[in-house]
């Protein structure tokens, strides 16, 4: 049986990325290698590169040499403390390439190597448990599905965030199912299956297959909705869930998508409501019209919880939306801090 290789993207989280691989290395069964994309420059690379070091009692090796010219440096470690990883391949992006820049980039550098038979795609400030790997491994094999998802939990809270996501397109937003529940209540997988139209990109099992056919993932979101948009690219793959993969999330930790409207960064604010009406218009043509209604009224939720600068900030996004503009908005940091 071929190994896993994990896929994390980081962005100057060194902390966050050290406990996710102290968590990879109790796994019960192989991790072939865990490939890191660090966004965040060369003094995080560097840092996150000694962290590793140190946790999991590694040996440098040196570049790696199928490192993809996106890859302005890259550094193979290999764990001489036992344990489930086998080597770490970091890699530094030459300019912030967002998440699914980065998630692509660690699939070219994989692409030549026969050694994997899937991706598991992990948060940075994810902590999976110790049979989570194993769990979403063996529901994928079982059912012959594209991509699986596991059983997401809020560390502070230990409340489920979801089991899949629906795409409710007459509103432009998505729908955690199984959020707040209890994380040991009862659940019908295949109940789950059904309903789901995606899984959440904090914790998906992608399999080779899937990667191979479907292709990699659209680049032009940055942040936000990547995941959705391919799993909706899905064709006759199906998506499954593992309720026994357990994978406890700190949400929001990285990326600053906080619960609290007034505590969200503006990038996180502007993407999740500029990629929410392009993620609709290029799925649900006939939705949009209403969908665009629907979201503008949802920026009202800011003022409600008094974030007056971050309704600004979202209403700039659903306006960029509307515009059909992509890519990273580097007119955000136009944005005087005291608004």
């Amino acid at each position: 049986m071929k190994d896993v290789a994990v896929a994390i993207v980081g962005y100057r989280c060194t902390e966050a990325i050290r406990a996710c691989l102290a968590q990879l290395h109790r796994s019960t069964v192989p991790v072939g290698a865990v490939c890191i994309c660090e966004n965040g420059g060369p003094e995080a690379f560097v840092e996150l590169a000694a962290a590793l070091r140190t946790e999991l009692a590694c040996a440098a090796e040196g570049p790696d040499p199928a490192a993809p010219p996106g890859a302005a440096a890259s550094l193979i470690l290999r764990p001489d403390r036992p344990g489930a990883i086998g080597a770490v391949r970091l890699y530094r992006a030459g300019a912030n390439l967002g998440y699914a820049g980065a998630i692509n980039l660690m699939i070219t550098a994989l692409a030549e190597r026969s050694d994997w038979s899937a991706l598991w795609v992990l948060n940075p400030d994810t902590l999976p448990t110790s049979t989570a790997l194993a769990a979403v491994r063996d529901r994928a094999e079982a059912g012959g599905y594209g991509i699986v998802g596991s059983r997401l939990v809020i560390k502070r809270t230990g409340r489920v965030q979801l089991y899949g996501g629906r795409w409710r397109r007459w509103l432009g937003r998505g729908y955690n199912i199984g959020l707040g529940a209890a994380s040991e209540a009862p659940v019908d997988p295949e109940a789950v299956e059904t309903a789901q139209h995606y899984v959440s990109g904090a914790a998906m099992f992608v399999s080779r297959a899937y990667i191979d056919t479907v292709g990699t993932m659209r680049e032009d979101y940055f942040l936000y909705a990547e995941e959705v948009d391919w799993c909706l690219r899905r064709g006759p793959f199906r998506l499954g869930y593992a309720h026994d993969s357990v994978v406890l999330h700190d949400h929001g930790a990285v990326i600053g998508s906080s619960v609290d409207r007034r505590a969200r960064t503006p990038l996180s604010v502007f993407l999740d409501e500029r990629n929410r009406l392009i993620l609709t218009r290029r799925f649900y043509p006939l939705a949009f019209p209403v969908a665009a209604v629907m979201a503008l009224l949802f920026t009202t939720q800011y003022l409600r919880a008094g974030a007056v600068r971050n309704f600004r900030v979202a209403l700039a996004g659903w306006w960029a939306g509307l515009r059909g503009e992509t890519g990273f908005p580097q007119h955000l940091i136009r944005i005087p801090p005291h608004l």
